[in-house]
């Protein structure tokens, strides 16, 4: 009878479902891998478009601000940067909201937001090195000039990353 059954080949119902288990499991850890290995190299991506996205709106601002330099008014086709108000000025302090500017790679409904935010600063000219300093650590004896400007912090959040 076990030489009838030693000529016999072929597989069995249970070592074809053994097999079958462990090359599902197998194919599962290599997805899981692969899944992986895909989310980490989007990453780059979305950090260039958000980079481009902040280029952009801060190229923007320095047009409406030469245009406000050269005219005094503003561009009136610059002056409506994600507002539905015309009088609202984009360089008064304060945050505003520029969502509109957020690249189509950011999923809103996962918290993306793009904003920035303006206040007025002082700082001195030091004409002895011809660079900026802070009035209040300023030190040396040479001329200077006070200089009002504006810093503007720019915050965004695309798909779960800030810059």
């Amino acid at each position: 009878m076990k030489s009838i059954f030693k000529n016999q080949k072929g597989v069995t119902l249970l070592e074809g479902l053994i097999a079958m288990g462990l090359l599902a499991m197998v194919a599962a850890g290599t997805f899981g891998v692969l899944l992986s290995v895909s989310h980490k190299a989007s990453q780059p991506d979305i950090r260039e478009e958000m980079v481009l996205a902040v280029e952009e709106a801060n190229d923007w601002l320095q047009a409406y601000s030469q245009n406000m330099a050269e005219d005094g008014l503003g561009n009136r086709n610059t002056q409506k940067l994600c507002s539905e108000d015309a009088q609202d000025d984009p360089l008064k302090n304060g945050e505003h909201n520029i969502i509109c500017l957020l690249p189509f790679i950011c999923d809103r409904n996962q918290g993306s937001q793009f904003s920035y935010d303006v206040d007025d600063a002082v700082t001195t000219f030091d004409f002895s090195t011809n660079s900026y300093v802070d009035p209040a650590n300023f030190q040396g004896e040479s001329a200077q000039a006070i200089v009002p400007q504006r810093r503007i912090k720019f915050d965004i959040t695309c798909n779960g990353f800030s810059l």
